[in-house]
């Protein structure tokens, strides 16, 4: 049967992430440990290990404003159905693969969350658990798991298929999937591109999110894996008994700690799969470019049950899940290099597989022997490749039939500014046209070459930087403004501030009002150099004029509980309105604030029903304040999201 491409939506319980926060974030959301290279690592791994980190998200605004409401939510999704195979997929979520049915076998594959909950996990903060979800950039969820990829109907082998595509700025890199149904596999052709002349690291990983029950086993053909535990360390530790014999983690349910283990897995052929009792299961395999495979697993501890809980649905009982991934590197610890003016692409396979109860229940090689040839029976490495290569000589280069979603203006804007500067993208345009429509979340723009986008956060590139000097834009306080971020993220305090400063006075001459983000910028720099009351001064000016904004208000109480001043930090929660002070972020810097002012029985008021929706991974803050106001005391289940022992 021919595959068929349809546009539909799909209900959800939850809520959206929220509007983006107007505010550059000049770090991550989330700075990952330093890696203690342990047993194993080689000079060359190190080397990829210290290479590559992304500083800041930049040019992406902070996905924050998320909460834990359960509403009904309309998602646009496209799907792909050959009568064997029904794929879901979520445009305007990142192009994450909501659903996978097997109709023939008459189950879901997949992880399908029941509810749309954000937590602080990704690179712009809010990331949500499930389906299968593709990651371009640096280590973590990458920066458009809530942002709009483009879409468009092709034409495969096997019919209609789906072309998701984006250039991803963090890295200035363009990500291009191809999906198809093939029989009963579903299958992603992908490519990278380097439109630059210059080298850029290179991060990229799969993940797919799995249903776990006490039974579940994950395989894959290896007797080693690389093991991290969020305390930083990584070591190769034996597969499947790192620790103790009595201890099989390819049953995810065995272990008491989350953890990834990222498999030693030979080519070709390399797959990774996780498999029931009763045999039935699920398999991802590629061609051989694609060499990582990974197993996370939540385990379980309070910690992990309390953070499946909280991004499943623990108010309607939960459904536990673990995730298998594959990566461009043997860890997702490591970035490798993309020269310039260059692509690299490979085709992954997905799809259900059977085997014999007994071979599940055998030895771990036993039943990775097992799966690795129902895998190969179903998706054999040579006949993967060669899909790939037909892929890559007849379909990757065409153009669309039908643009069916549009992604963002970011692509177009980048494409515009390496016109303006008399440089050339190396981009296949027809198989790959960027919109020149407006994002303001971007800051992109009219499609003009030669004018800059005046809205959103400014780009931070060096090529951004370089168009934002040119002297025509000196009396325009966006781009006064753009220079100060520039400045700012390069660690140029002193140009910066003089820039932000410069926007304040042409944005007053012009009428336009306090520009916030112009004066929250100076007050960082006053807090970086310790100008206590300087900082506290713009701050105040900064919230006046936007006390609305939550990110704001959050920045300042952190600013003022980090000075030592808790009243004046409760006082700004005080003249907060209503509805942003009962955010559960501003309560915990409240309870932070009682406690600091010898008010424990207030802090111990506020915890009694604490909920955080921005909660990160592997953050220890509610162990933290609960050590304040109750110490020795343990910390409650409902507070407990450790991601490691003590």
């Amino acid at each position: 049967m021919s595959t068929s491409l349809r546009a539909t939506t799909v209900s959800v319980t939850g809520s959206l992430p929220g509007p983006e926060s107007p505010l550059p974030a000049f770090a991550p959301m989330r700075a990952l440990p330093p890696i203690e290279a342990g047993d194993g690592v080689d000079a060359a791994m190190a080397e990829r290990i210290a290479y590559g980190r992304l500083q800041t998200p930049l040019p992406y605004a902070r996905h924050s404003d998320y909460t834990r409401a359960r509403e009904d939510v309309e998602l646009p999704a496209l799907v792909l159905d050959n009568g064997i195979l029904t794929a879901t997929v979520l445009p305007s979520l990142g192009g994450r693969v909501w659903s996978l049915r097997d109709q023939t076998r008459g189950r879901e594959l997949l992880f399908v969350n029941p509810v749309l909950q954000h937590a602080n996990f990704g690179l712009t903060d809010g990331w949500f658990a499930g389906g299968i979800e593709w990651n371009l950039g640096s280590t973590g969820h990458w920066t458009l798991s809530n942002r709009p990829l483009h879409a468009a109907r092709i034409t495969t082998p096997s019919g209609d298929g789906l072309r998701l595509w984006e250039w991803e700025r963090t890295r200035d890199l363009i990500l291009q999937i191809d999906l198809e149904l093939d029989g009963d596999r579903l299958l992603a052709h992908t490519r990278v591109i380097n439109p630059d002349p210059e080298s850029k690291p290179l991060y990229y990983w799969t993940n797919i999110a799995v249903p776990e029950t006490p039974g579940t086993r994950v395989l894959s053909a290896a007797e080693s894996a690389w093991r991290t535990d969020y305390t930083g360390r990584l070591s190769r530790v034996a597969v499947p008994h790192p620790d103790a014999p009595d201890v099989d983690i390819s049953y995810p349910a065995s272990a008491s700690h989350p953890a990834d283990y990222f498999f030693d897995s030979p080519a070709p052929g390399r797959f990774v799969a996780a498999v029931e009792p009763d045999g039935t299961g699920f398999a991802q395999t590629a061609t051989d470019e694609l060499r990582g495979r990974k197993l996370f697993l939540w385990g379980t501890g309070p910690g992990g049950r309390r953070w499946q809980e909280w991004l499943s649905g623990s108010s309607q009982g939960f459904s536990s899940y673990a995730e298998i991934q594959a990566g461009w590197c043997t860890t997702q610890m490591e970035h490798d290099v993309i020269e310039g003016r260059s692509e690299l692409s490979w085709t992954e396979a997905f799809g259900g597989i059977e085997l014999e109860q007994s071979a599940v229940a055998g030895s771990f090689g036993a039943a990775a022997e097992a799966a690795r040839h129902a895998v190969h029976e179903a998706a054999a490495p040579a006949d993967l490749s060669a899909r790939h290569a037909r892929w890559r000589a007849e379909v990757a280069d065409g153009a669309p039939e039908e643009i069916v979603f549009a992604g963002s203006g970011g692509g177009r804007a980048e494409l515009d500014l390496r016109d303006l500067l008399g440089e050339e993208a190396a981009v296949p345009a027809a198989a790959l046209p960027f919109s020149s429509q407006e994002d303001s979340s971007s800051g992109t723009s009219s499609g003009d070459a030669h004018s800059l986008p005046l809205g959103g956060i400014p780009g931070v590139s060096d090529r951004w930087r370089q168009a934002y000097a040119d002297p025509r834009w000196d009396a325009e306080p966006w781009v006064r403004y753009a220079r100060a971020v520039n400045a700012h993220v390069r660690g140029d305090a002193e140009l910066a501030d003089a820039e932000y400063a410069a926007a304040e006075d042409l944005a007053a001459g012009r009428g336009e009002g306090t520009p916030v983000a112009a004066v929250r910028g100076r007050a960082l720099l006053a807090a970086a150099r310790g100008d206590v009351e300087g900082a506290r001064a713009l701050y105040a000016r900064a919230l006046a004029a936007a006390p609305q904004e939550r990110t704001l208000l959050t920045e300042v109480v952190g600013f003022l509980l980090t000075a030592g001043d808790p009243a004046a930090a409760l006082a700004a929660l005080d003249r907060a309105p209503a509805a942003l002070a009962s955010h559960g972020r501003l309560r915990l810097q409240r309870a932070l604030a009682l406690v600091a002012t010898g008010d424990r029985a207030g802090a111990a008021a506020i915890l009694e029903d604490l909920e955080v929706p921005d909660l990160a991974e592997g953050g220890r803050e509610l162990d933290a304040v609960w050590a304040l106001v109750h110490p020795g005391e343990p910390v409650p289940d409902r507070l407990n999201f450790r991601m490691h022992a003590d």
